[in-house]
């Protein structure tokens, strides 16, 4: 299957390359997970259709794509140092190579629950996720592909989502309250060593913290101080630093270098904002528009944008009617550097 073509974004003029283009929903991967192997040859996405919902490997240079992952494997997360992705099934937890497609059982999560976020590695290649369990309990969750066992390190009455482990070591583990809005205190780590959990970035009355994702070294943690600031902080939560302050941001991701920055905003055209995707100069935080979308219907179409593992290519979802959106994305060899 083979659904790639070219068109020039009006308000650019660069050259975005779209390679869906689907009677459903397809998307790419949160940005808080990657989307390229490493060695940037193939993408994954995730495709909606006719109720079912399946992950394909696309290969860049041709558009060529082909199913990878059928709907019964669920909450796909790439190694951010491995060529492996991890995903669920049922109460199984599989590897996958991620250039080969090989499938491999490396254990079980407790019985009956469900993840909140996609699976993530920490540096050794534990195995982390937030979980509802059955008994309603939120959790996190530890698995070990040694072992093949699982353990529940955590409890909380809040909703813990958004769980993603430190690609820089074994001890930190990232999760937020979920509130679906705003929250009192959203970010939190998780101390593994010591099962002991503080804020990360202690919020003030009229902050909105949101939509965090770690570096691929594991050393920042960057979120966004929503509407208008993409903020990076230090591992241990100590170093704080405004990146850039604009309009309006949304969702960013750093590339591997970091030196730049991409991101999204929408959802406030009744203020008078616009949907684009932008990339950021990370040292002087000025940007540059890459694309403009239309308005996402829901949370689902967001654009997340992301990086390739080589940061000359920005990947991200295009909204369409009817709630639907496409992957696109647009090589940055041609853009105009700010």
């Amino acid at each position: 299957m083979n659904e790639l073509f070219e068109y020039k974004d009006p308000g650019t003029g660069y050259t975005i390359q779209q390679f869906t283009n689907s009677k459903g929903r397809s998307s790419k991967f949160y940005f808080s997970t990657e989307s390229f192997t490493s060695d940037d040859k193939y993408f994954y996405y995730v495709r909606n259709e006719d109720d079912k919902s399946a992950t394909y490997r696309v290969e860049f240079a041709t558009g060529h794509q082909e199913l990878a992952l059928n709907e019964e494997y669920k909450h796909f997360g790439m190694d951010y140092l491995r060529d492996f992705a991890y995903v669920r099934k049922n109460d199984s937890v599989f590897s996958m190579n991620t250039n080969t497609g090989e499938l491999k059982e490396i254990g079980e999560l407790p019985a009956g629950g469900s993840c909140t976020s996609h699976l993530t590695a920490s540096k050794s290649g534990l195995i982390w996720c937030s979980y509802h369990q059955a008994h309603k309990i939120y959790a996190l969750v530890v698995l070990d592909p040694k072992t093949g066992q699982s353990e529940v390190v955590w409890q909380d009455d809040h909703r813990l989502g958004h769980c993603q482990a430190c690609p820089g070591d074994d001890d930190t583990i990232m999760y937020v309250h979920e509130t679906l809005g705003d929250a009192l205190q959203r970010i939190w780590l998780f101390d593994y060593p010591t099962r002991t959990v503080r804020p990360y970035y202690v919020e003030k009355e009229g902050d909105w913290i949101t939509h965090e994702v770690w570096t691929a070294d594991g050393e920042y943690l960057y979120f966004m101080r929503y509407p208008h600031q993409i903020m990076r902080g230090t591992r241990d939560g100590h170093n704080f630093k405004v990146m850039a302050e604009s309009t309006q941001f949304l969702h960013c991701a750093p590339d591997r270098s970091g030196k730049w920055i991409t991101a999204d905003r929408m959802t406030g055209v009744y203020k008078g904002w616009k949907n684009q995707i932008t990339l950021v100069n990370a040292e002087t935080g000025v940007e540059e528009v890459l694309a403009n979308t239309a308005e996402p219907a829901t949370g689902a179409e967001h654009p997340h944008p992301s990086f390739n593992r080589a940061g000359n290519v920005v990947i991200f979802n295009q909204p369409i009617e009817k709630g639907f959106c496409n992957v696109c994305t647009i090589q940055l060899d041609q853009v105009r550097k700010p």
